[in-house]
């Protein structure tokens, strides 16, 4: 089986359902999209297979390097492909895609290929501009990526000419100014690094690319990200090697990222942002502000076509997912371009009207839309958020250990947390086991240092409490001086203010949300569930062995319950499956469709008691001894067996 993949219009290596766990996200999506007719430039995939051999490689001397050697002799027969192709040799852009999207987390280089000897020939094809402007960008990409040259080095030379000729942007350079940017990045390379840059070896810069986004997998940055996201280090990433198509031609020219539907909220309208005469990663950047897809029209009759063929993209990509889809495209002299598409990251509360919305168009059944979502979204969406219109900005920025929303007095010390008589955050260079009572008392937690995997984020977890860790540029010494009353985290972003009144919604009560709780309680199968519902006054049980474990069910049932004007007809038989079994059939505990947790009894206990009063009049039957009666039933009738 060939480990490089080619793609276009015309043509498709890859047979059948293209598989993620080789081509990546980034090559499957690219190879479903060259299917369905989308104007997606040639190129071909590297797959995964090849990356993990050669990281695991790492450890033999000259073993990495040979593998590369033979790698290249099979990505310039497909370069050949890509001539033969064009009439040409396109220069590339060489990019990562795990089975997983990463966003911003592994490396990216554009216009490989681009050389003193081959300048004149783009500067007839692309402008004299376009050619300058890409080839000082492939020199800081690669020298940034492939050579570890620090960006520093580069982002000084380009605002020392800026400063000569003065101009604000980067755009308002010419093509001649541009060059002589080239040429400072080049001398600036060579000092840095002791050796030239390879300004005119095409193989070598596509070398060094492909061997750049194979090592950016081990990336600090990457490795914490997978950390974070109970991620494999063994997915690998794949190489996509793709022709170049040029945002950076002029004002009719651009390039941009877009959501089919708001990531934030769920709305059915396209979100994004793109910037006109730029290339590749501008837009994430923040070098300059970008525009709103929506105000795409407003630059012009072209841009307002383009406009109108995004929404339609939208629409197919959204069909050919079944999805909310994330897309990457380039506009060169007014024509649309796709270079990437992906199912779309979207906040809990997002995720939740998206599923509802999608089974009501009838995009997907309700079995998969439920399957979309998560207990853990559940939490988060049960709890207060940050308003997504906040625009205060926040006064640090850590990693988010636990989410949800925690507001209150700072405190230093585990003691100090104990000792507080109101909401407090407990703010310390690291947890350790000692800090525990500290850490319940507190409403939230905040550490200097740590990350995924440190004391003060596994402890907060296992207590669902809001903490952020690796909260780095945090100055306890500072904070207790100032001696500031109030401190804000929020554990989904790692945003910290502190002393402001940060505006904060509460979600749960939105109508997806209680469609989602309809949908848990018919998915259970229980005719109780609707006795529920109706508040009906006949005398009714319901059977938590009906829906044991599943923490979501117990929610909605307690919350359709509370909203009953009376539960004096109710009984809630807090029995586990077991219960109902012969002593001798040990094998029907699981006869409900699910293993059976040890502590789902006490959840429920849990959850009775801290809704307390807004269930007086409801029944509760369990099993005499199981779990002592606490004084907090005092609310309820209890009958034992």
């Amino acid at each position: 089986m060939s480990d490089i993949f080619k793609f276009s219009l015309a043509h498709c290596d890859w047979q059948g359902k293209p598989d993620k766990a080789l081509l990546g996200g980034k090559g499957a999506g690219l190879v479903q999209m060259a299917r369905d007719g989308l104007n997606v430039p040639p190129g071909f995939t590297i797959t995964t297979k090849v990356c993990n051999a050669y990281l695991s490689a790492a450890d033999t001397p000259n073993l990495q390097e040979l593998l590369l050697d033979n790698l290249m002799v099979e990505v310039e027969k497909n370069m050949g492909w890509l001539q033969w192709t064009f009439g040409y040799t396109p220069l590339v852009s060489v990019r990562s895609g795990a089975a997983v999207s990463m966003p911003g987390m592994m490396d990216t280089i554009l216009n490989v290929g681009l050389c003193t000897d081959n300048r004149a020939d783009w500067a007839a094809r692309i402008g004299e501009r376009a050619t300058a402007d890409s080839q000082r960008r492939l020199i800081q990409m690669l020298g940034a990526t492939a050579y570890g040259v620090p960006m520093g080095v580069f982002d000084f030379q380009l605002a020392k000419v800026k400063k000569e000729v003065g101009a604000k942007s980067d755009t308002d350079l010419t093509a001649g100014q541009l060059l002589h940017v080239g040429i400072e990045y080049v001398a600036a390379f060579e000092q840095n690094k002791g050796f030239a840059f390879p300004i005119n070896d095409r193989t070598a810069q596509l070398r060094a690319a492909i061997k750049a986004v194979f090592d950016s997998w081990m990336n600090p940055r990457a490795i914490e990200y997978r950390k974070i996201n109970g991620l494999s280090d063994a997915m690998g990433t794949a190489v996509t090697v793709q022709a170049m198509v040029f945002g950076n031609m002029g004002e009719d020219s651009g390039t941009g990222v877009l959501f089919s539907r708001d990531p934030s909220t769920g709305q059915n309208v396209m979100m994004g942002e793109f910037l006109t005469n730029a290339q590749g990663e501008d837009v994430v950047a923040g070098i300059r502000t970008p525009i709103n897809v929506k105000n795409m029209s407003l630059e012009g009759p072209a841009w307002a076509g383009t406009q109108k063929e995004l929404v339609a993209l939208c629409a197919k990509l959204e069909k050919s997912y079944s999805d909310m889809v994330d897309v990457e495209f380039t506009v060169q002299k007014g024509q649309l371009f796709v270079l990437q598409s992906r199912t779309g990251k979207r906040s809990a509360r997002a995720a939740f009207k998206i599923a509802v919305d999608m089974e009501a168009e009838g995009v997907i059944d309700r079995k998969t839309a439920l399957s979309r979502l998560t207990v853990e979204q559940y939490k988060v969406v049960r709890r207060k958020t940050i308003d997504p219109k906040c625009k205060l900005p926040p006064n640090l920025t850590g990693l988010p250990a636990c989410p949800g929303i925690a507001v209150g007095k700072p405190v230093f010390s585990a003691e100090e947390a104990v000792a507080c008589k109101e909401p407090c955050i407990l703010v310390t260079h690291e947890t350790n086991p000692n800090d525990i009572a500290g850490m319940a008392a507190a409403v939230g937690i905040l550490t200097q240092t740590g990350g995924a995997t440190s004391h003060a984020a596994v402890v907060a977890r296992a207590m669902d409490k809001t903490c952020i860790t690796g909260c780095t540029a945090l100055d306890i010494e500072n904070m207790k001086a100032k001696d500031w009353t109030r401190i804000t985290i929020d554990g989904s972003t790692g945003n910290v203010w502190f002393n402001v009144e940060v505006p904060v919604i509460d979600s749960s009560a939105a109508p997806e949300i209680k469609t989602v709780l309809d949908w848990c309680l018919e998915a259970a199968g229980k005719v109780e569930a609707v006795a529920v519902d109706k508040g009906m006054g006949a005398p009714h049980v319901i059977m938590a062995a009906h829906w044991w474990g599943n923490g979501m069910v117990l929610d909605a049932v307690l919350t359709a319950l509370e909203k009953l004007p009376s539960r004096e007809h109710i009984t809630l038989d807090r029995r586990a499956p077991s219960e109902f079994a012969a002593p001798a059939d040990a094998a029907l505990t699981n006869c409900f469709g699910q293993a059976e947790p040890d502590d789902f009894e006490v959840t429920i206990a849990n959850a009775l008691v801290a809704r307390g009063e807004k269930l007086a009049g409801l029944t509760i039957f369990k099993k005499e001894g199981v779990i002592a009666i606490p004084r907090e039933y005092a609310a309820f009738t209890v009958l034992a067996h």
